[in-house]
């Protein structure tokens, strides 16, 4: 895919697009590959590298916590000597002269350049992120935004039952307020979880109060003088002080379009070393369609773990290492009193089910053609280790003795 170029050297420049986890590790990669040279690193927010799970729960829950959540302290990140460039936004790429255009004019040079940008929220048509009582949630200060809503609502609307709208919907419920999740799809987290596990979380937010309207949309939107009246699919009307509109994100690729990249409705096209279709650019994360040597095939994913692996990996590639990414899918959420993680394929053929949901600590099986893809774990961190080495090992198991809580795992793995 790409045309091999000189070594980076202590004298090169090395620009990367994307202050979130992808972009910081991407630079912490460069550093222990040991490239001495200059790394700017350009954030379109003020804030320095933050964590975003937190913003879905602790920071809305927590005034002060949003104070707690900076990726590395901040000594770690001065020893990076990082060019920070924070409030900028890179508005334009010349791939001839290798340079980019800042949004404040500043033309910066590289020798290599990192597309780090991550995913834009898909916006829900009438109801867009600028208008009054609608919120989004993607960065620190619409987290901010919408904890202050929180504050005095009552009524809150939720749309979407993915990982998002569930966290806050999580965060929000409380005895005194009225949390509505609207959701298109049949179950909750359809995409991201098994139907075992659906039904676990669907019984945690309904023990809590909150209401579950699934395989419903909103067909209409009205403002009142006390907040907006939403019209659902099934002609219910519903009066909300918020919503919170969580209904998915797509890659951030425009700049990559612009410049004439290789990009695919999934992404910006890049081999297992992140390499991009020109060889002076790499892409890290969520925005890249990256192959996956672990499976053999493209793949993009959202997740905190694949941004922090996938950017180590690109930064280390880019002082030349040539082994492709193999890394195993994975994500958690954490919702009222229990963890989810999740590794390898969410759903499969087949769900084993070892232990009891009712217990609040289980584990979920997914098999293709009788093989272990992936392993879902409520509670169960410990054991979570062992099954996944039982991931991709290609052995058919008995679905008995993979149900059997007196079977130590171990054994099997």
């Amino acid at each position: 895919m790409t045309e091999p170029l000189a070594p980076l050297s202590s004298g090169d420049t090395v620009v990367v697009v994307g202050a979130g986890l992808a972009g910081l590790r991407t630079a912490e990669g460069l550093r222990e590959a040991g490239f001495a040279g200059r790394v700017v690193l350009v954030g379109e927010e003020p804030h320095p590298p933050y964590d975003r799970p937190p913003l879905s729960k602790v920071v809305l829950t927590n005034e002060g916590h949003e104070h707690q959540i900076g990726l590395l302290p901040e000594a770690d990140l001065e020893a990076l000597n990082l060019d920070l460039k924070l409030g900028r936004a890179v508005i334009a790429i010349d791939r001839r002269a290798r340079a980019v255009t800042l949004s404040d004019g500043e033309a910066i040079a590289y020798d290599r350049l990192v597309l780090a940008t991550g995913s834009t929220i898909r916006v829900l048509p009438g109801l867009e992120p600028e208008q009054p009582g609608v919120h989004y949630l993607r960065t620190l200060d619409e987290a901010l935004a919408l904890r202050t809503a929180l504050a005095s609502a009552k009524r809150v609307a939720v749309i979407g039952a993915g990982v998002i709208g569930l966290e806050v919907a999580a965060s929000a419920a409380k005895p005194d307020r009225l949390v509505t999740v609207i959701e298109a799809g049949d179950r909750a987290m359809s995409r991201a979880a098994s139907p075992t596990i659906s039904d676990f979380i669907t019984g945690k937010h309904l023990d809590a109060g909150v209401n579950l309207r699934f395989g419903t949309t909103v067909t209409e939107v009205k403002t009142s003088a006390s907040g907006l009246i939403l019209t659902l699919s099934n002609s219910e009307t519903l009066a909300c002080d918020l919503v919170l509109v969580g209904i998915g994100v797509t890659p951030n690729d425009s700049l990559a379009r612009a410049a004439g990249l290789d990009v695919q409705p999934g992404g910006v096209l890049v081999d297992g070393r992140g390499a991009s279709s020109d060889p002076a650019i790499y892409v890290a994360g969520e925005v890249a369609l990256h192959f996956n040597g672990l499976h053999g095939r493209h793949d993009r994913q959202e997740t905190w773990a694949h941004a922090a692996a996938h950017g180590l990996h690109v930064g280390r590639s880019l002082m030349g290492p040539d082994d492709d990414y193999r890394e195993m899918a994975s994500y958690w959420t954490d919702q009222y009193d229990f963890t989810l993680n999740v590794i390898g394929e969410p759903i499969g053929e087949q769900d084993v089910v070892r232990g009891d949901p009712a217990s609040g600590q289980f584990l979920v099986f997914h098999l293709v053609g009788g093989k272990v893809v992936g392993v879902s774990g409520v509670n169960a961190a410990r054991e979570l280790r062992t099954a996944k080495r039982l991931i991709g090992s290609g052995r058919v198991i008995d679905l008995g003795v993979l149900a059997d809580t007196a079977v130590d795992l171990k054994t099997l793995a």
